[in-house]
């Protein structure tokens, strides 16, 4: 199958998408996007977030390769267009964030002979979990990171609420949507959305998925919130991140409703060679923002890959 596509959205140039088998016979879309001149800068692993998918993130692609990178991105198993892991497919599900790390280091390795180093990394929200973990069990190795408004606590989540989604994950209910979870995906109005202040970026976000019916996803499952709290406790361990000694940056977006910005002050801590900067005026979709907001995270990358060991 062939990228979806809508209009004001070009695909990357010189891109392949590539299906892979994860765990489980689980099918994962993956992208490349290659350098347009030899020898590439290096390698940008572009995580994305949850309900996300390839498509949404062309524009930072191309952007990524007027800067000479390779780009490897994916949908994560159970998003986009990758296997979806339950009957219901609107269901926003994991059984553990292990599988998507899986996932990742299976791309990486197959594709090895196409990403050439420096690696670096640029991981949104629930990307930034799933990479952070990757990084914690040494699955990918980098030379930089960059995190947006990365998902290393969830807004709003109760102990209680945590506690019954452990229980319900226990006996057998993980597959269950999340009391006060939408079921189905509607879209979304610009009006109060809670991802960005660029009213044609999130026209496009959702005009793409109304073109393909096939990326819709709606609201977590309780075995989803079971993983996600449990990957989050593991970054909260004494010493759990003190290997990662590379250049890393992490970006909070001020007006996030979403993930918990405190968090990141906490996990900044933890990194042995963190730098936090809070963006004013973004939501939580910084690279879906509007331009003055995005030329922020573009300076930051920039400064990230021109300090990364071999990346300037």
């Amino acid at each position: 199958m062939s990228f979806v596509r809508v209009p004001g959205n070009p695909e990357p140039d010189t891109v392949e998408q590539i299906w892979l088998e994860g765990r489980g016979g689980v099918r994962i879309r993956t992208l490349v996007a290659a350098a347009p001149n030899r020898p590439a800068r290096g390698t940008v692993i572009l995580c994305n977030g949850r309900t996300e998918f390839v498509e949404k993130y062309f524009e930072v692609m191309r952007e990524l390769q007027a800067r000479n990178f390779v780009v490897l991105s994916l949908d994560w198993r159970g998003q986009g267009l990758s296997d979806r892991l339950l009957k219901n497919r609107n269901a926003g599900h994991l059984e553990t964030v292990d599988d998507a790390v899986g996932d990742l280091a299976l791309g990486l390795k197959q594709l090895a002979d196409r990403l050439p180093r420096p690696h670096l990394l640029i991981a949104h929200s629930m990307g930034g979990a799933i990479a952070l973990r990757a990084l914690q069990t040494r699955r990918l190795e980098v030379e930089g990171a960059l995190f947006s408004a990365p998902m290393w606590g969830i807004a709003g989540l109760k102990p209680a609420a945590r506690s019954f989604a452990r229980f319900m994950t226990a006996i057998g209910f993980g597959g269950m949507i999340g009391p006060g979870q939408p079921g189905k995906w509607r879209r979304e109005k610009f009006k109060r959305n809670p991802v960005t202040h660029d009213r044609e970026r999130h026209a496009r976000a959702q005009a793409l998925v109304m073109a393909e019916p096939k990326l819709a996803l709606a609201g977590v499952t309780l075995g989803w919130v079971d993983a996600a709290a449990n990957v989050i406790e593991g970054f909260r361990q004494p010493g759990a991140l003190a290997h990662l000694k590379f250049p890393v940056t992490i970006l909070t977006a001020a007006e996030d409703e979403l993930v918990d910005n405190e968090s990141h002050d906490l996990i900044a801590r933890a990194l042995p060679q963190a730098r936090h900067e809070v963006i004013p005026r973004a939501k939580h979709e910084i690279m879906q923002e509007r331009d003055d907001i995005r030329a922020q995270f573009w300076r930051a990358f920039d400064d990230l890959a021109n300090s990364a060991p071999g990346g300037g």
